[in-house]
């Protein structure tokens, strides 16, 4: 028997209330054995994963003096790691809310990989839920040493409170982005989720298979695991569309590259459409009481910019889908929408782009530069879809893009920026190269409800030491709990915060705590 590795331990996808997936992936194409205690044992069938192959680029990077994190450090000089094989039990005929043992017997590797993980509640039935949200971890090998610039908000020297104090400009973050996402897996998984909503960019380059990698240490490997007991529900953002060693960034060869890395990584729920690239991109997800409607904000009309959200991306129509109304996404989840609110469901909706927010990416959509107040990446266009978020009574929307942590209530619906789970850490506006803040482009309501952690999590120091406040990575908490006739619903906002010695380093260990900010509604069935 040959030895065999895992390259991606077991993790969770597509549940349901009477089944649920269970993939891995190995260096060598031995199958494995699934147990499921009390349902039985399942061989698995491996297949080659032909898509998660490596470019040149990346196997100079694993064997070169940059490879800071040792990612496949054990890989022959010169060589690129094996392409693995994939394994996948779709496990059926189980009971609904109901949590089960599992363990993967891989000849070849030193002992069993046990875990669990727990049916949907059927829908409609009165359950309660939690779930994390994240975004914007946009992994990569080179976030080991890599330290993100950590502008403070201006209140404290009398500014505007979401403008920032230019002496914090290049102010650097205490702990690395490797450093920072462990803490924000580690602290998630203490929550004990049922579910782990990422609203896109997982990786950095969503075509380099390096990134990927570097995600699945994290989620799956030798980081953590919590993908193995928590079903992850992804949603593409930009840079799930990136990257090509040869063919240019967001060309149609890197968007094509990218998706079928996505493709192989995810089992999610069919959504009906005749053209197979739209599959994986927009979905429905039943959990009991609530649905979860995911959507791809990463392209629109490429003729006009106020409805595109990414202007680099041209005639690319068949491979990415356009939101915008009338087309065959928007159709799609208006018809979602509508259904699943005539089953009394409580509606959460998640996409990539924050479509009321105060970041670069909330500047007027437009080629004329940052610098000038425009930006080509703009989730201004998602907009569009605020009328079906009322009309269907959803309770909030997920978004990220922005790289930071902020939310408004508008009309009814919470919009949520929740891009600070790993990567950046920014502010309001991009300082240094533009310090203008779009909050002036928000709707009224929109601004009195605005908050963010940079503007209203004032930082508290004592001495050299940070106690509490400020920007950290992190997640948001959503809790839904039933009750007299319908359900609460409780959105949390938490965060790590570094532990500090007197010199004001970085220790290593973190204090896991939640913003100040909570939003608690009541929603009715």
């Amino acid at each position: 028997m040959p030895a065999t590795k895992y390259r991606v331990l077991p993790y969770l996808q597509n549940p349901s209330y009477d089944a649920m997936t269970i993939r891995w992936l190995t260096d060598t194409n031995v199958p494995g054995t699934l147990v499921v205690e009390g349902v039985g044992a399942f061989e698995s069938q491996p297949e080659l994963a032909q898509h998660l192959v490596y470019a040149e680029s990346e196997v100079a990077y694993i064997h070169g003096d940059k490879n800071k994190g040792e990612i496949h450090s054990d890989t022959p000089a010169g060589q690129a790691p094996v392409t693995p094989y994939m394994h996948e039990v779709r496990v059926t005929g189980l009971q609904a809310n109901t949590q089960y043992q599992y363990k993967v017997e891989q000849p070849g590797t030193e002992q069993a990989f046990s875990a669990h993980f727990k049916t949907a509640p059927a829908q409609g039935a009165r359950a309660s839920l939690r779930f994390v949200v994240m975004s914007d971890m946009e992994t990569e090998p080179e976030s080991t040493a890599k330290t993100v610039d950590w502008a403070a908000s201006a209140a404290a020297i009398g500014g505007d409170k979401l403008e920032s104090d230019p002496s914090t400009y290049k102010r650097q973050y205490p702990v690395d982005q490797t450093t920072g996402y462990q803490a924000t897996i580690r602290h998630a998984a203490q929550r004990s989720p049922d579910y782990w909503l990422i609203a896109g960019d997982l990786v950095e380059k969503g075509g380099r298979q390096l990134d990927w990698d570097e995600f699945w240490r994290h989620g799956a490997g030798e980081w953590g695991t919590l993908a193995s007991t928590t079903p992850i529900l992804p949603a593409l953002g930009n840079h799930e569309n990136y990257w090509h060693p040869t063919e240019g960034a967001y060309s149609v060869a890197a968007i094509e590259r990218a998706y079928s890395k996505w493709n192989t990584y995810w089992d999610l729920p069919e959504n009906g459409s005749s053209n197979a690239n739209y599959q994986g991109r927009y979905y429905r997800q039943d959990m009991g009481p609530v649905t979860l409607i995911t959507l791809d904000s990463s392209n629109g009309d490429d003729n006009d910019p106020l409805k595109d959200t990414n202007l680099l991306i041209k005639d690319a129509q068949d491979s990415v889908p356009d939101f915008n109304q009338g087309t065959a996404q928007w159709n799609w989840a208006e018809a979602q929408l509508a259904d699943a609110r005539a089953k009394g469901q409580i509606v959460f909706v998640q996409w990539h782009h924050m479509p009321f927010g105060t970041g670069v990416h909330s500047y007027p959509s437009g080629s004329a530069g940052i610098a000038q107040g425009q930006d080509n990446q703009s989730g201004a266009p998602m907009r569009i879809y605020h009328e079906l978020m009322t009309r269907y009574g959803v309770t909030a929307v997920f978004a990220g893009h922005d790289e930071l942590l902020e939310t408004a209530l508008l009309d009814g619906v919470q919009y949520w920026d929740v891009g600070f789970a790993g990567d950046g850490l920014r502010g309001p506006g991009y300082v240094p190269s533009n310090t203008y803040v779009p909050i002036d482009t928000l709707p009224p309501e929109a601004q009195q409800t605005h908050w963010s952690a940079h503007g209203d999590a004032p930082e508290v120091w004592e001495g050299e030491r940070l106690v509490s406040g400020g920007k950290h990575y992190g997640f948001l908490e959503v809790d839904v709990t039933p009750e007299n006739q319908g359900y609460r619903v409780k959105m949390t906002p938490r965060y790590n915060l570094p532990v500090m010695d007197a010199a004001g380093k970085a220790t290593g260990e973190f204090q896991y705590l939640a913003y100040d900010k909570v939003v608690d509604v009541l929603v009715a069935n």
